[in-house]
């Protein structure tokens, strides 16, 4: 009978056991899917304000080109400044590229991949009282 009770119990936590790592793993994969959609959420949303600030730029390009013809200047003058402006940004962004890019991007992956769970640490403190 001894025996018998041994191996209901053996039983019951290998039962426990494999009920516990099937837990962990959804877990896991919750959390995993959950990173994911926030990096992807992120990318999403730098792409459309990539997007509005393009077609901004560009209307306020012309608009400006327009605006320096009707004081007097000629068109082309005013294309040739705002492609002057154009190129000063752009080798500004290009000095600038590890400050204003690399290190924000690397610090924004950095803390959505290895953030800490507040509901996961809420649960492991009350498993270990």
């Amino acid at each position: 009978m001894d025996i018998e009770k041994i191996q209901e119990n053996l039983d019951k936590t290998f039962d426990s056991i494999k009920s516990y790592v099937n837990l962990e793993t959804e877990l896991f994969k919750l959390i995993v899917f959950e990173k994911i959609a926030k990096v992807l959420t992120s990318i999403f949303t730098l792409v459309i304000l990539i997007f509005v600030l393009f077609f901004a730029m560009l209307f306020l390009s012309l608009a400006f080109v327009e605006w320096y013809e009707s004081t007097g200047g000629l068109p082309i003058h005013g294309y040739l400044l705002v492609a002057l402006f154009y190129f000063l940004i752009g080798v500004l962004v290009f000095l600038l590229s590890k400050k204003l890019f690399l290190n924000p991007m690397i610090k924004g992956f950095s803390n959505t991949a290895f953030e800490k769970d507040e509901d996961m640490a809420a649960t492991n403190k009350k498993e270990k009282k």
